[in-house]
């Protein structure tokens, strides 16, 4: 059976894998990131709009009484089934921050004021969209992805006998840990011949500049990459 490198959350590279299997693939979890929840109060404001891009954003806010009555407008099918578990009713929701941002900039004409349930570690690109359009954001770091310190035994173990068939990559600060760790194992040359799937061109960055090949998602979802392992090898 072919093995598959998962670098995800636990939760999230769990789920993942259990998807995996049923494609004849076996996952090996090695996460570099893990989620905790910061604790940072949501301060009290004349909000127009929520705004959140994971469903970390929503799982991480404990009440959300204060906010309820507002329009959630979100990122990604996982972040709106989260809002709807917690009574939320999503009204825009998109694929990604560059999907959800020409259609946030049509809903609100003018300059409005958006409470942002964000992660501490995160792409610019919605906020200066928004900002950029003359809109007031309010961000809060409700939670944050904390850095492994080293890969799990069995990727060492597997990385270094060249038994990883794919690697696959949901976001580009887990690829730049994950490089970062390799690194320090020395283990980069065998990155070579495994079989390299992004979630994005964004994702792709970090992996292109260390000369590796890289199959990016058509859609940038899972279903996006996992539909790249149905496909024969663009290299």
């Amino acid at each position: 059976m072919k093995q598959a490198l998962l670098l995800r959350a636990h939760e999230d590279a769990a789920r993942s894998g259990e998807k995996l299997r049923t494609l004849g693939y076996a996952p090996i979890l090695s996460p570099v990131l893990e989620i905790a929840a910061t604790n940072a109060p949501v301060p009290a404001g004349d909000y127009d709009a929520v705004l959140a891009s994971s469903a970390k954003g929503i799982e991480a806010v404990a009440d959300f009484s204060q906010l309820a009555a507002l329009p959630f407008h979100l990122v990604g099918a996982k972040t709106a089934a989260a809002a709807r578990a917690r009574g939320l009713s999503p009204q825009i929701v998109a694929g990604a921050a560059e999907a959800i941002l020409p259609l946030l900039l049509a809903a609100y004409a003018k300059p409005a004021h958006f409470l942002y349930l964000a992660g501490r570690d995160r792409q610019p690109t919605l906020e200066a969209g928004l900002r950029a359009a003359g809109h007031r954001i309010t961000a809060v770091d409700v939670y944050e992805a904390r850095a492994a310190t080293a890969l799990r035994e069995a990727a060492r173990m597997a990385l270094r006998a060249n038994k990883i068939d794919v690697a696959l990559h949901y976001s580009r600060r887990s690829v730049e840990i994950f490089l970062r760790l390799v690194d320090a194992e020395k283990l980069t040359p065998a990155l070579a011949s495994i079989r390299t799937l992004a979630l994005s061109e964004d994702v792709a960055t970090p992996l292109r500049a260390q000369g590796i090949s890289v199959e990016v998602a058509e859609k940038p979802d899972e279903a996006g990459l996992f539909a790249l392992l149905a496909t024969p090898p663009h290299f």
